[in-house]
């Protein structure tokens, strides 16, 4: 059953909850939301998605295996616990870089950003590989 309304409506909002995911990302660090649940989100708009249009249609979006977004989540959360001790500091300690970029003006990032981003593409990961693996199952059996 070809319905063009859904497919839209779909396509629209897994652009939404991408742009939603990443706002619960960056605003984590002050407010409630963070990588978690940014993750969590994110991958909620690849689940709709995949019902309507099936588990190969994910898999053509996210480019990369979902495990193999586990494995750069895990990454980035073991480079955010490792770049304070390259300072003197223990690990998972917030290192901060302040600095003026063009067309952003003063930037204010740290390590916690990449902790918190390496658990978003983790979740993520993890959230879409057993998704993909339940719908290949459901989808050989039919």
């Amino acid at each position: 059953m070809n319905n063009v309304i859904l497919e839209k409506t779909t396509r629209l909002f897994l652009k939404v909850m991408a742009i939603i995911s990443l706002y619960l990302l960056f605003r984590g660090h002050n407010s409630p939301g963070g990588g978690f649940i940014g993750g969590i989100v994110l991958a909620t708009g690849f689940i709709f998605y995949g019902i309507v249009f099936g588990s190969n249609e994910i898999k053509k979006i996210i480019r990369f295996n979902s495990r193999t977004w586990m494995g750069i989540g895990l990454s980035l959360v073991i480079l955010a616990a490792v770049i304070p001790l390259f300072f003197g500091e223990e690990p998972l300690t917030g290192i901060w870089y302040e600095g003026l970029w063009p067309l952003l003006g003063t930037v204010h990032l740290g390590t916690p950003l990449i902790f918190d981003t390496g658990i978003y593409v983790g979740v993520a990961g993890l959230i879409l590989s057993v998704i993909i693996t339940i719908m290949e199952v459901l989808e050989w059996n039919t």
